[in-house]
């Protein structure tokens, strides 16, 4: 008998989880949406023990990073860890301990991640993490990563930094890839103070990819991109995003996908909203 720790990953893509959400300002019990950088934000977590045995004393570790595909232990910035006694086929909603202030430097916008550890799991992680190790949600069940950014619609294109690092010990080529369209999961929404918004039926969205940051409206960019990264390093990129007004309560999405070699090894999500809907969430 054991226990099975587990916090799910987002579908289609795992760094569009609903098992990390943040709530911005003092109030750790007030409603969820986008983290408000320099100030305070609580982190919450879901996590799930499907196995036949209790796990207590189980600790969610929480993290922040410069958004990228490959996060390893060492550059991610431990933020503080929330508790829980886990029976079995328990699920339990965490509250990280420590309220993290996102720097303003990245206007709000980090990746989150999340990491379980509890007594008597089937396939535990390394307790702690040794340096180096990979933050890989796709392969440890434990481990969940959201990277969701909402952005305001706007006519005139907006320049958003991304940030494609290597490791220490091997230079990366890697491809950045626009993928437009799709929908979110009602459950990821909700933890966006978006709970009632639907995918836009018609939208105008006009983004692309560049090395440099440009002001010119009508350069939008590349659809893909290819970098080079030196070992140890990380490489800045530029997405052009520009889009009409969308009907209220509706939204767009966009997604940059990074891959090497042809497998996807990381990506960011933006969701796009008119600025003119009168919300009950705050956006980055």
């Amino acid at each position: 008998m054991s226990a099975h720790l587990i916090i799910e990953d987002g579908q289609p893509w795992w760094w569009d989880s609903a098992d990390i959400w943040v709530v911005p300002g003092n109030d750790p019990n007030g409603p969820p949406g986008a983290p408000v950088a320099g100030s305070s934000n609580y982190l919450w977590g879901r996590v799930h023990n499907t196995g036949n045995s209790a796990s207590n004393g189980v600790r969610v570790d929480f993290y922040w990073a410069d958004p990228s595909g490959l996060i390893a232990v060492g550059a991610a910035t431990a933020i503080g860890s929330a508790f829980a006694d886990l029976a079995p086929g328990a699920t339990q909603e965490v509250l990280c301990l420590v309220p993290w202030f996102p720097v303003i430097v990245n206007g709000g916008h980090e990746c989150l991640l999340a990491v379980a550890h509890g007594a008597g799991d089937i396939n535990p992680l390394p307790d702690p993490l040794p340096n180096g190790f990979l933050f890989q949600p796709q392969q440890h069940e434990q481990i969940a990563q959201r990277n969701v950014q909402v952005v305001q619609a706007a006519r005139r294109a907006q320049m958003l930094s991304i940030t494609v690092a290597a490791l220490a010990r091997q230079a990366r080529k890697v491809e950045l890839h626009l993928e437009q369209g799709g929908e979110l999961a009602p459950r990821l929404l909700a933890t966006l103070g978006l709970g009632k918004w639907q995918p836009a039926k018609e939208t105008a969205v006009s983004a692309g990819l560049s090395r440099e940051p440009h002001c010119n409206d009508d350069a939008a960019g590349e659809q893909k991109l290819l970098l080079e990264v030196p070992r140890g390093q990380a490489v800045g990129a530029y997405l052009s995003l520009r889009a009409d007004k969308l009907p209220p309560y509706q939204y767009a999405l966009l997604r940059v996908l990074e891959r090497q070699d042809g497998k996807v090894l990381g990506g960011i999500t933006y969701l796009i909203v008119s600025s003119e809907d009168g919300r009950e969430e705050q956006t980055s």
